[in-house]
């Protein structure tokens, strides 16, 4: 059988891209592959006769229209219309990555969808795609469409998703089920009474979430640098798009742009696109700052909060997660909205006399004004300040909440449980609660009032297993050692080819029992 790869593409330097694709084909020989090519250096070289090379920033920033001639596409059906519906919400709530703000109308927002769906139909369609391969999770408009193109095609896949532990990634074939391969590795540990031996890199994350070892966590979090000055590069990062000197570095680059491809193809049609662009970039930052002015800032919330006292009442601890990111859209689910998060697990707690304490993520820089407001108004909720440590509020309290944050395993190395109402893979841990009703939190928190604390074997052991169940990948434009670049490619390749053959093989399998059984039948 032939197999029609789609590859979701690596940062690539030094054709790290193409050798991982020209390894694979070695071992399985496809016939098709799909890219999405992000070189860096201009040294990935692909065959055009078996290779479709797809530009990501084309697809991160919905150009198609200023790439190809729309009508040169597959229009779309009824069936994938219909089969789309259930995913097209979140597809439309990520078309915030291409600002950072939600800024565009119903009608704007429906017609990037369509864009991006008729696309990647159509590429899935002409190229006969039987296998996807994603590196990362799916949190733009566009690769979100392509995991989903892939459930409803019912296309066998495989997802590298990147997770709270540097380097390392969950291997899982559903977004929504990440913990599939883990569960099943710590179904086989949980009762070992061994010590525990993890990776060197992997033991010094465990011991940085350790309270006693606060300031090792700040360095393993943030990297170099205070508090205050991460919180000033992510503010950039965020506000970047209407940023006075990013504003005029990508106006110039894209006059650049059209005047260069003005004067290679003699013809103005390269310029009035550029033109057009500018327009429309133009008409999104006046959209951005029209948003500030409904928004609050950091600053707002610190006006709400107060320094909580950790001893004389006990409480949840709910940490907001930083916005937009993959672990709330699209692992939160459902629970994107935090504030649902928040209602549901404050109006439980009331009925134990359990307070939920709410804290800002302190890089978030602005939040709409209905939102600071609506977790004001809700009752048997503090907002504590983003200034208070969440090391010493996780010691005091009762228990911890996320979506499908990181206090989900700092929670639990410290003994304490969890809350989790997404889906981020490390949902069904020791002392992780999974909830998503009231009837599920009350369970949750009678559990964890008779018997809260989680040993520290078995959190051990679910580090283990994830160590097991999952995959360390170097990017060779981190400067990361070559040697460990150089493994984690090969890791890849071989990761590729054995769930492709391990897919084709169960399909074959399946087709010749089939066959079997209705000889059997006549």
């Amino acid at each position: 059988m032939d197999i029609n790869l789609f590859f979701q593409g690596y940062d690539s330097v030094n054709g790290y891209q193409q050798s991982i694709l020209q390894d694979i084909d070695d071992c399985i020989h496809f016939r098709r592959c799909v890219v999405t090519s992000r070189d860096n250096d201009g040294k990935d070289r692909y065959d055009p006769g078996k290779y479709v090379k797809v530009d990501y920033d084309m697809c991160a920033n919905a150009r198609y229209e200023y790439c190809m001639d729309m009508n040169s596409l597959l229009p779309l059906d009824r069936e994938v219309l219909t089969a789309m519906e259930p995913y097209e919400p979140t597809a439309v709530k990520m078309l915030c990555r291409i600002t950072d703000f939600d800024i565009f109308t119903y009608d704007e927002a429906k017609r990037f969808y369509l864009h991006h769906l008729r696309y990647w139909n159509d590429i899935f369609e002409r190229n006969h795609i039987n296998f996807v391969f994603l590196t990362g999770i799916p949190h733009h408009t566009h690769d979100y469409i392509i995991y989903a193109l892939t459930k409803v095609k019912k296309i066998p896949m495989c997802i590298l998703a990147p997770t709270h532990l540097p380097h390392w990634c969950f291997v899982g074939n559903d977004l929504y089920r990440l913990y599939e391969r883990l569960d099943a590795a710590y179904e086989k540990r949980k009762k070992s009474e061994e010590d525990v031996i993890l990776p060197e890199d992997v033991e010094d994350y465990y011991q940085a979430l350790l309270r006693e070892n606060k300031q090792q966590k700040m360095q393993v979090m943030l990297g170099s640098g205070s508090k205050k000055e991460h919180a000033r590069k992510e503010k950039r990062q965020i506000m970047g798009y209407v940023m006075r000197d990013k504003i005029i570095k990508r106006q110039l680059s894209r006059v650049k742009h059209g005047l260069a491809g003005a004067v290679k193809s003699r013809s103005l049609s390269f310029w009035k696109e550029s033109r057009l662009w500018m327009k429309k970039d133009t008409y999104c930052i006046q959209k951005v700052r029209h948003k500030l002015k409904n928004c609050m800032t950091i600053e707002d919330y610190e006006k709400m909060a107060v320094m909580p006292d950790m001893t004389h009442e006990k409480y949840v601890l709910f940490l907001l997660h930083l916005q937009p990111e993959a672990t709330t859209l699209p692992q939160a689910g459902v629970f994107v909205e935090q504030e649902l998060c928040v209602q549901l697990l404050a109006s439980v707690l009331k009925e134990y006399n359990i307070r939920l304490y709410v804290k800002e993520h302190f890089v978030q820089p602005y939040r709409m004004k209905h939102f600071y407001e609506d977790l004001r108004g809700t009752e048997n909720v503090t907002l504590v300040s983003s200034d208070a440590e969440s090391v010493d509020l996780l010691a005091h309290c009762v228990a911890a909440a996320t979506p499908a944050g990181t206090v989900s395993i700092e929670a639990i190395a410290n003994g304490k449980p969890v809350f989790v109402f997404g889906h981020g893979g490390f949902e069904h841990g020791p002392g992780i609660y999974q909830v998503g009703n009231e009837k599920q939190c009350r369970e949750a928190i009678e559990h964890i009032l008779k018997d809260g604390h989680v040993p520290t074997q078995s959190v051990r052991n679910y580090f283990r297993a994830f160590v097991e169940s999952g995959i360390c990948i170097y990017s060779p434009i981190e400067g990361a050692d070559p040697e460990k670049v150089e493994q984690s490619r090969r890791s890849v390749v071989e990761l590729a080819v054995e769930e492709i053959r391990r897919a084709y093989t169960e399909k074959f399998l399946r087709k010749q029992d089939k066959k079997t059984r209705e000889r059997c039948n006549t």
